[in-house]
């Protein structure tokens, strides 16, 4: 089984560097790859939704004038939760608001007050419950997003740039080291949300490209995902994801940038195959990101600063679920669940068309659930008789998300 899995890796390897030049295609299939320690085994995947491909923004970016965005000062309110009274924030520093407290449906969200010299702080709609903060100038309010179907593309049409961002990671074997691929919604701030961000780690070998079919459903639901074109995610000083969360927010305050004051920067999720989930793991110690889903690859992050699925596929024997197991078992107090999807190996999982697999729909619903506040999709993981844990096709474990 094993020298069978390494054929298919130096057959596939060709091909997929054929498949991840510079441009984007809608749908296609996609050769795959396997390797050992922590290598990607792939299918296939399609682009979820229509797609389009811009031209690369620049990298960098300089402070908006008269202070920074009230998403990132000021007093912070209580994040996107189930029910409850969150206060408004505090004050901010000149030019921002204080970001008003949020809450899922049902909850009241307090109006945060408004900074000196800054926008003043927006209240929650009464049917989202989410409170909402003002970023100054051409900005966005963060807050709860309507409800979507994760099973299916978003109402978003997908805009690829390609080659943006600053160089990262180590080099290439041409000598070159490689920047990133970001997937945005072409329309951004629809109804004046600000978007979740989520950066994205590749199996090694890999490129962002063989993934489109998740990152490219991810941003037809509204989140703008930079993914990191390094095929070793997981080795440079910093390491290339959470390289791409800094100049993702450095644009959010550049006002030359398409993100300008468009960006949720207190909600940043990320996720990775293989080497890239193990990477998702090392960069999920950094309190920049408030939730994470590695996928077949985990390792123990003591350091965690919000909610982790661990998944792992239950025929896959190039990684297995003992990484996953090993990270559930280290979790005390925050909600972490172990999903292990018994039917596809280290790659089967991937997309193969227009619509997003099992896995990626799972992936999309975990994000909303905690980067959007989407409590529609919160039953698919919550409580004991949640849908993924009553689902014969999984085996779940839970960890304080009894509610």
């Amino acid at each position: 089984m094993a020298a069978s899995r390494a054929i298919t890796f130096v057959t596939a390897l060709g091909l997929i560097s054929a498949a991840c030049g510079n441009s984007s295609s809608d749908n296609g299939p996609l050769g795959g790859s396997t390797s050992g320690d922590g290598g990607s085994a792939v299918g296939g995947g399609g682009s979820a939704g229509s797609e389009t491909t811009a031209g690369g923004a620049g990298s960098g970016g300089s402070s908006s004038p008269g202070g920074t965005s009230g998403a990132s000062k000021g007093g912070s309110a209580g994040s996107m939760s189930a029910g409850g009274n969150a206060p408004g924030g505090a004050t901010g520093a000149a030019g921002s608001g204080g970001s008003g407290g949020s809450s899922a449906t049902g909850g009241k969200a307090g109006g945060g007050a408004a900074g000196a010299n800054g926008g003043a702080s927006t209240a929650g709609a009464a049917n989202a419950g989410a409170a909402g903060t003002s970023v100054p100038g051409d900005g966005c309010t963060i807050g709860a997003w309507p409800t979507a179907d994760p099973s299916a593309a978003g109402p978003y049409k997908v805009v690829t740039e390609n080659d943006v961002g600053p160089e990262a990671g180590v080099a290439a074997d041409d000598g070159t080291v490689p920047r990133f691929t970001l997937f945005r919604p072409d329309t951004l701030s629809p109804g004046g949300l600000c978007h979740p961000v989520v950066t994205w780690g590749n199996g090694t070998g890999s490129t962002p490209n063989l993934y489109r079919s998740l990152l490219g459903n991810l941003a037809s639901h509204g989140f703008v995902v930079i993914g990191s074109n390094n095929e070793n995610v997981g080795q440079g000083d910093p390491k290339p994801m959470l390289v791409g969360v800094t100049w993702v927010l450095e644009q959010n305050e550049d006002s030359s940038s398409v993100l300008y004051h468009h960006l949720d920067v207190t909600h940043i999720g990320a996720t990775g195959h293989s080497q890239g989930a193990f990477a998702t793991s090392s960069a999920s110690g950094d309190s920049h990101i408030t939730t994470n889903v590695p996928i077949e690859g985990a390792q123990v992050q003591r350091n965690l600063h919000g909610p982790a699925l661990f998944f792992c596929g239950g025929m896959d024997d190039i990684v297995g679920c003992d990484g996953a197991q090993s990270a559930i078992d280290a979790i005390t107090t925050l909600p972490a669940m172990y999903a292990e999807y018994l039917s596809v190996d280290h790659g089967s999982w991937l997309g193969r068309g227009s619509k997003p697999s099992v896995v990626e729909s799972v992936v999309t619903a975990w994000m909303r659930v905690h980067l959007m506040a989407d409590e529609s999709l919160k039953p698919w993981f919550y409580g004991a008789s949640c849908k993924l844990c009553t689902d014969s096709g999984w085996v779940i474990q839970q960890k304080n998300m009894d509610q």
